[in-house]
């Protein structure tokens, strides 16, 4: 998730999976310039089955594609999580004032750990609502909570991950959170 606005009182985060993308795009190229080597070299044998991944590969691309849009106003006392995707939009709406910080998750589905990071907002009743409906890679889901955590003014120095060091957007985003979080003592 990306930033894509914020103000003091909003702050809209993005995800377009645009990672996957491009894992898939790069998978793509490479498979499609074994498949010209090998017929090249004339192993015909050897030419098909790239393209064939290649052509799976696009048409998951194509119909997994969806868009995440979580959005925090505090004036409306609002959260939203918007979902686009092939099968249609879904929505989902929290009370802003009755959130209490975001940090990664790795509950699973029932309840065991899963392993997997996911970004979570925590609400002052102890409920975790997933800012994303679905796992993304790695830093991915540190970049959304550590931007929820500064929106809502919080440190992030305690549970940031190991050698983690926050994006140019941070410091477009953020830059006085943080000059104000991480004072030189």
């Amino acid at each position: 998730m990306r930033i894509t606005d914020r103000t003091a009182d909003m702050l809209t985060l993005t995800d377009t999976q645009a990672d996957k993308a491009v894992a898939i795009y790069g998978l793509s190229v490479v498979l499609v310039g074994f498949a010209v080597a090998m017929a090249w070299q004339g192993d015909w044998g050897l030419v098909a089955p790239p393209l064939v991944i290649v052509a799976v590969a696009l048409g998951y691309l194509k119909l997994s594609r969806m868009t995440t849009v979580l959005h925090f106003d505090r004036q409306a006392d609002k959260i939203t999580l918007d979902l686009m995707k092939r099968g249609g939009a879904e929505h989902w709406e929290w009370k802003f004032s009755d959130l209490e910080t975001a940090r990664l998750s790795t509950r699973g589905e029932h309840g065991t750990d899963s392993g997997i990071h996911r970004p979570v907002m925590v609400l002052k009743d102890g409920t975790e609502a997933p800012m994303r409906p679905y796992h993304a890679a790695g830093s991915q889901s540190w970049h959304a909570v550590a931007a929820v955590k500064l929106f809502l003014g919080q440190s992030i120095a305690d549970d940031a991950p190991t050698g983690w060091i926050p994006p140019q957007e941070f410091d477009s985003f953020f830059s006085e959170e943080m000059k104000r979080l991480y004072k030189p003592d």
